[in-house]
């Protein structure tokens, strides 16, 4: 059987002098979870009796395991081939491709699955989790390449991406970055809406950001030199510290951007010590 399905330097235990049956080896090797044993052992099942298609999913198995990806997608194609019609083969390549990270294809692959066995509980979740998984997969592409667009400082690019993120797709652990976007791309007063939504955020699910929410918007307000409520918001984060860890460090950002403002609103007699 000419075939690229054994791969180079897969080799067999030491043969003994007695015949191996292969069909019964490639078993042992796989129950034992040897899967370079068991691909080289259904490979010379295969080749004894050519029309034993079901060990080309055994061998198309063991590959996957191997993470030998091209040679699993070859083996259980030899299968398709043969059985076009088989539900399972196609669910299997669905986890194959999943193996392969590419949710797309594996998502069309259970869904072949489904078209053949609409009745299968275990295909019709598999179909489910796949879906989700493609949704989540397109998401955090998105997110990586909003998170590229800060990094390079391409503000309103980044901002739309943020708004479509938090706003459609449900990201709200992203509110911080969307409002500091949205405050650099110079929208101050949606940025302002988006800090308390972000308070909101804090407040429900991480108290300990509570003192970033008013480091950030002293920031927007120092930017609109409004230093007054910039003080005042300084202030709040200080008090947010000293309530956390029961002190304040003397370099800390509220501590630095206190004396700052302070030094700018009281120029005649302010000096910081």
């Amino acid at each position: 059987m000419a075939t690229t399905l054994l791969r180079v330097g897969q080799t067999a235990e030491p043969a003994s002098d007695i015949t191996i049956n292969a069909l019964e080896a490639a078993d042992a090797a796989r129950d034992r979870r040897d899967w370079a044993n068991a691909a080289f052992y259904y490979h010379e099942a295969l080749e004894q009796d050519p029309a034993r298609s079901p060990l080309f999913v055994q061998l198309g198995h063991a590959y996957k395991e191997l993470g030998d990806y091209d040679a699993a997608l070859e083996a259980y194609r030899h299968f398709l081939d043969r059985e076009p019609h088989d539900a399972d083969i196609h669910l299997q390549l669905g986890h194959l491709h999943n193996r392969m990270n590419d949710p797309e294809a594996a998502l069309e692959w259970y869904n072949r699955a489904q078209a053949l066995a609409p009745d299968d509980a275990e295909i019709a979740r598999h179909v489910d989790v796949a879906g989700l998984r493609l949704s989540r997969f397109g998401i955090e592409r998105k997110r990586q390449k909003a998170l590229e667009l800060v990094q390079s400082g391409q503000w309103q690019q980044a901002r739309d991406i943020l708004r479509n993120l938090v706003a459609v797709d449900g990201e709200i652990d992203l509110i911080a970055v969307y409002a500091n976007v949205t405050k650099e791309a110079g929208d101050f007063e949606e940025a302002l809406q988006l800090y308390e939504v972000y308070r909101d955020y804090a407040q429900a699910n991480d108290p300990k950001s509570l003192g970033d929410v008013e480091i950030q918007l002293g920031h927007l307000y120092k930017v609109k030199r409004d230093l007054s409520s910039a003080l005042q918001h300084y202030i709040r984060a200080r008090d947010a510290e000293f309530r956390l860890y029961g002190h304040i460090a003397a370099n800390s950002i509220p501590e630095r951007e206190i004396q700052a403002c302070m030094g700018e609103i009281y120029t005649c007699f302010w000096r910081a010590d």
